[in-house]
């Protein structure tokens, strides 16, 4: 009898919870880098904010990237949308960049580097090309040429074509990103409610309602950060997400040491991202469909890395892991307003610290200051990703691309001059 009126007890406990109500300004869904930077932003404007995380907050394993762009190139930029839409994005993202460098410097976030060093796709040549015609067409700098010479002496790296130098962007050492902005929010009485499974929500009235397994929120607003679960409450902007999955890791080669340290980036769609210090090269690149096993990681490293350095082939790979995130269709974040009170700020792909920053200044001017900004993004909506009909055409794409990629280097390095490989480049 103890026993039964002992869960008798408990259920009714948890039943008394359930109907209670935690009122608050903002809630916010994802203790993701926008969330928590959402939830800070909002905090320090004198808001009360409730963040929710399925989950719990851990390191960041991430890019530490900061730049403006979305993290793509200018020609991908291009191809998205109307000259002036893109334009009037990629300034807001700059400006996301700026704000994300001076939270790095508040959460005392050490620089990894300094520039970006932009290598030519499987094009060669004329992807260089079509980055400096597209960067023209927008209105941008232009950027420093690379010579073969200087890419030899500095990276180790055979590249024929020479490359492009931003000296912009920066890498941040950015793996306790996460757990430092949720001591920020919560210092600035943010309340994060971590392993907290959302069971429903009623978004239609002024006061939205989002049921919890601990609780029922009520808030004025609502802003969704997670890429993760959102389907099952908010089908609307789950529907539009697809999976940008990449595997990262490192080497260390006692044979090639490179004297640059800024952050290498290939232009095409399936291109990776490294840098070096020292002897030590992180590397990370597109997989097909997420690697969950380190060793079928550490394989897929090797196979990635190895084109830029063949001494590489055997090698073996340190902390090699698979990184699921997600994206829209056309590889720009997912950033607007539902309806009155519900916001969104999610897709932010393999580059999330400057979009995060600028999801916190979006949301946080619209909700704070009723700035329209955001409707800059509207041209950039969610579009329908298609179910698993779309992850199929996806991955037979991504393979597909693998093969003609192959195929076009070859066919560029046969245009190549047989006495001057890199005629018409410029020393930096």
């Amino acid at each position: 009898m103890r026993a039964r009126d002992k869960q008798q007890d408990e259920g009714a406990g948890r039943a008394a919870q359930l109907q209670r109500a935690l009122d608050c300004d903002v809630c916010i869904v994802g203790a993701t880098l926008a969330g928590l930077a959402t939830a800070l932003s909002l905090a320090l404007r004198g808001r009360s904010v409730v963040v929710l995380e399925a989950g719990t907050i851990g390191p960041y394993r991430g890019s530490g990237l900061v730049r403006a762009g979305f993290g793509r190139s200018a020609a991908e930029l291009c191809a998205a949308g109307g000259r002036d839409d893109v334009r009037a994005i990629y300034d807001l993202s700059a400006a996301g960049a700026r704000s994300a460098r001076r939270l790095m410097a508040v959460l005392d976030i050490p620089a990894d580097a300094l520039g970006l060093i932009i290598l030519p796709g499987p094009n060669g040549r004329r992807d260089l090309l079509d980055e400096a015609a597209a960067r023209d067409l927008l209105g941008l700098d232009e950027l420093l040429r690379l010579s073969p010479e200087n890419l030899r002496a500095d990276l180790a790296l055979d590249a024929p074509f020479g490359a492009l130098l931003d000296r912009q962007p920066q890498a941040f050492a950015a793996a306790d990103v996460p757990l430092r902005l949720a001591e920020a929010a919560r210092a600035a009485d943010v309340r994060i409610m971590e392993r907290t499974r959302i069971l429903g929500t009623d978004l239609d009235g002024v006061r939205k309602y989002v049921e919890t397994v601990h609780g029922r929120i009520r808030a004025d607003h609502v802003v969704l950060t997670t890429d993760r679960g959102v389907p099952t409450f908010a089908p609307w902007i789950g529907s539009a997400l697809i999976d940008c999955p990449f595997v990262s890791g490192g080497f260390s080669s006692g044979t090639i040491r490179a004297r640059a340290g800024e952050t290498v980036v290939e232009l095409g769609q399936r291109g990776a991202l490294f840098s070096w210090q020292g002897s030590s090269l992180r590397f990370t690149a597109p997989t097909a469909s997420f690697i969950s096993r380190g060793p079928a990681a550490a394989c897929a490293l090797r196979r990635h890395a190895r084109r830029f350095y063949p001494g590489l082939r055997g090698a073996l790979a340190d902390d090699a892991h698979g990184v699921a995130t997600r994206t829209s269709r056309h590889r720009l974040p997912l950033l607007g307003s539902y309806r009155p009170g519900v916001w969104y700020g999610i897709g932010l792909g393999a580059e999330p610290l400057s979009d995060a920053s600028l999801v916190a200044d979006m949301i946080g001017d619209a909700i704070v200051e009723r700035d329209d900004s955001i409707r800059r993004f509207s041209p950039f909506g969610p579009l329908p990703a298609f179910g698993w009909v779309g992850r199929v055409v996806r991955r037979a794409a991504y393979w597909g691309g693998r093969v003609s990629d192959a195929s076009a280097r070859a066919e560029a390095l046969r245009e190549l001059p047989s006495s001057a490989p890199a005629a018409g480049e410029r020393h930096a």
